[in-house]
């Protein structure tokens, strides 16, 4: 790619005209200054457009826009992908932010990667910290760690939010599965099938802002959902975890229950039988494991129903008021 800059900071976004100013500001505080900004609209229908269009005529970097009809962040994913003109693809989402010398130290690490090696990898992945300064997420083993994605998850069980950052080309030979009547898949499952065939670099520095819920000062960010809420896209992630990395149960099994659990669940509000649900399931492990999980999956969707949240929500909110 001739001229291309050296990184594509993809940004999602639906409705989120109140947060994106975030990655446009540290954006703008970048330290290194090779990358243009893609911004993928999901079909939003606030002031979105006029902000990116207003910021395009006087940033000092190339901003480009494209929106789409309202199909959810894997779709958006996806085209960006065919649009994105840099060489790392970087993904950013549209209520975070980052640290001024992110693309630099980002940079950095993927240039310490030996060239000749370098095929063998597939990006970078950092830690993150809170709009506080206070770390999201577990530290990796070890200050810079090269190794397998999976490992990593279920056999050093490192948990929480992270940044990654990948070849543009190595993701485009990994697109997210395009499933309709869901606006959500879980990024792992891009992420995991990528692992298996390339290493990635882990850093223990924090590069990304996660913005959390702010009760203190009134910004809520995120709001409990509705289990049924893009329903087909986590019965697909589910039924493929199963079928993935099930040979992983024993260094972490939480992972699994809670897919076995959650799996007949999704899958009746995607308004399919049980037995339809099942019948993806590659080995009779899987199939059974969801079996035996039955009895906690009808106590959970007892759990998580509209009625049953909406209930411990009045009664937080009533003991809130108390004090």
């Amino acid at each position: 790619m001739s001229g291309a800059p050296r990184f594509t900071v993809f940004t999602p976004t639906y409705n989120r005209a109140q947060t994106i100013h975030r990655i446009y500001d540290s954006l703008r505080a970048q330290t290194l200054r090779d990358f243009e900004w893609l911004v993928v609209d999901d079909g939003s229908t606030d002031a979105t457009s006029d902000l990116i269009t207003n910021w395009a005529r006087t940033a000092s970097f190339l901003i480009r826009y494209v929106k789409q009809e309202h199909s959810g962040k894997h779709i958006a994913h996806n085209l960006a992908l065919r649009e994105a003109q840099g060489q790392l693809f970087v993904p950013l989402d549209s209520d975070d932010g980052c640290v001024s010398q992110a693309l630099e130290r980002l940079a950095h690490h993927w240039n310490e990667i030996p060239a000749v090696q370098r095929p063998l990898y597939s990006g970078i992945v950092s830690l993150c910290c809170n709009q506080f300064g206070t770390l999201v997420g577990d530290r990796f083993p070890a200050g810079t760690f090269d190794g397998d994605l999976r490992e990593m998850i279920y056999v050093h069980r490192v948990g929480g939010e992270k940044w990654f950052i990948a070849s543009t080309d190595v993701l485009r030979r990994h697109p997210f599965p395009e499933i309709r009547n869901t606006q959500f898949i879980p990024e792992l499952r891009v992420w995991i099938e990528i692992g298996k065939i390339y290493k990635m670099r882990f850093v223990n520095e924090v590069l990304r802002i996660y913005y959390v819920d702010d009760e203190a000062t009134g910004i809520v960010l995120s709001k409990r959902k509705s289990i049924s809420e893009n329903s087909p896209g986590r019965l697909h992630y589910y039924v493929w975890l199963l079928n993935s990395d099930l040979s992983f149960f024993f260094y972490s099994p939480m992972p699994f229950l809670k897919a076995a659990i959650m799996l007949p669940i999704v899958a009746q509000a995607s308004r399919q039988t049980l037995m339809g649900a099942l019948a993806p399931l590659k080995t009779w492990w899987a199939k059974a494991l969801v079996s035996l999980m039955l009895p906690v999956s009808l106590l959970a969707k007892v759990l998580f129903s509209p009625s049953f949240i909406y209930a411990v929500d009045k009664i937080r909110a009533h003991a809130r008021a108390r004090k």
